[in-house]
C-alpha cells in the first residue's frame, strides 16, 4: 500500500491529539518522526542517550547513524519538541540508555516496525485519512517544507535523496500536480 503525506495541516494536529488521547509514547512518536523526518526503523531505535547527556543536558544534534543510508544524520530539535521529550522521559522515568519508544509488554525493548505501522493507520483512520503508514510522518514534514520553501534541492537533502524526482513522487506533489491539472482544465 502507497502511503500518502498529510496535506492539511489540522489533519496533521487532529491525529496528533488522537494519538495523545491514547498514548503520550504513541503521539511522541508521531510528533518525533514529523518533525525529524527519520525513517521509522531509525526513530524507534532511539534512546534517551541520542537526545540527553549523562547529566540530562539536552545534546546540540540529536545524532544518528542512517540504518538504511549508512550516513550520519544531526538534527537541531526545536525548543518546543526538547520540552516534550523531557516531560514524556521524567513521567515514564526513563534512565540515559532507555528506549524512548519502549515496548508497554516488555520496557527493555522497543516496539518494532509493525507495531508502529498498526498504532499509525489505526489513528490514521480514525481521523478520517486513509493512507497513512510510518512513512506518512517523513513525507508529511518532506512536503509541508516544500510547501513552504518550494526548495526541491533542500527536501531532498532532508531525506537523503539522490534525484529531485523521485523526491517530488515521493512527497506526493507529481500526483498532486496532476489531481490539480485533470481537475481544473477542460478541453
Amino acid at each position: 500500500m502507497t502511503v500518502e503525506p498529510i496535506r492539511d495541516k489540522k489533519k496533521v494536529k487532529q491525529l496528533y491529539e488522537y494519538l495523545l488521547s491514547d498514548s503520550d509514547r504513541n503521539a511522541l512518536l508521531f510528533k518525533l518522526g514529523i518533525n525529524t523526518i527519520l525513517r521509522v526503523s531509525d526513530l524507534l531505535k532511539l534512546k534517551v542517550s541520542n537526545i540527553y547527556t549523562h547529566t540530562m543536558k539536552p545534546r546540540e544534534h540529536l545524532c544518528i547513524r542512517e540504518e538504511k543510508t549508512g550516513k550520519l544524520n544531526k538534527i537541531k530539535l526545536h525548543k518546543e519538541m526538547l520540552t516534550l521529550l523531557k516531560d514524556y522521559i521524567s513521567k515514564w522515568n526513563l534512565r540515559y540508555d532507555d528506549w524512548l519508544f519502549f515496548s508497554y509488554i516488555n520496557p527493555t525493548r522497543h516496539i518494532d516496525r509493525t507495531v508502529a505501522w498498526k498504532i499509525l493507520k489505526e489513528a490514521g483512520k480514525k481521523c478520517g485519512l486513509e493512507s497513512v503508514g510510518t512513512h506518512t510522518m517523513r513525507k508529511t514534514r518532506a512536503y509541508h517544507v516544500y510547501q513552504q520553501t518550494k526548495d526541491i534541492h533542500h527536501v531532498m537533502e532532508l531525506l537523503n535523496h539522490q534525484s529531485p524526482r523521485f523526491t517530488m513522487r515521493y512527497i506526493g506533489i507529481t500526483q498532486s500536480q496532476k489531481d490539480k491539472t485533470q481537475k481544473e482544465i477542460i478541453l
